[in-house]
């Protein structure tokens, strides 16, 4: 935990609030942790260039709420596979979370697969590669 004395303050300060920190975690058991997750919530206070979070939530079939800029903005689709609020906004924070029931968790997990699978990311790759072999020659 990088600050275990925040997290003290915050359960003080939320002693009924429904979270739990679970620590870093073997790969499969973040898996099954994070799948049961109702939503991820991703609020970085800097430009997140890609978000790999964000990827990895989805890939479990879970939808992110996360700030409207950098990487997160351009992976969730918002109102279809998450939320995407304004960066600081809280309220636009809680009104999100109460709307993560419509939210379909396969269409989620679909979205990774088409997107960010080890497949759909070679497919790019080598449709770049043709592209650049193409205006080479």
């Amino acid at each position: 935990m990088p600050d275990p004395d925040y997290w003290q303050q915050v359960c003080q300060m939320y002693p009924d609030a429904p979270v739990r920190y679970e620590g870093f975690l073997p790969t499969q058991q973040l898996q099954q942790v994070l799948g049961q997750c109702r939503g991820l919530l991703m609020t970085p206070r800097w430009v997140e260039a890609f978000g790999n979070v964000a990827i990895e939530a989805l890939a479990c079939g879970v939808p992110v709420i996360a700030y409207r800029r950098g990487g997160p903005a351009e992976i969730v689709q918002d109102g279809k596979t998450g939320w995407l609020v304004e960066p600081d906004s809280v309220d636009e924070l809680v009104q999100a979370i109460a709307h993560l029931d419509p939210i379909d968790r396969h269409t989620c997990r679909q979205q990774a697969e088409a997107q960010y699978s080890m497949t759909a990311m070679g497919d790019r790759v080598e449709a770049w590669f043709d592209d650049i072999l193409k205006s080479a020659g």
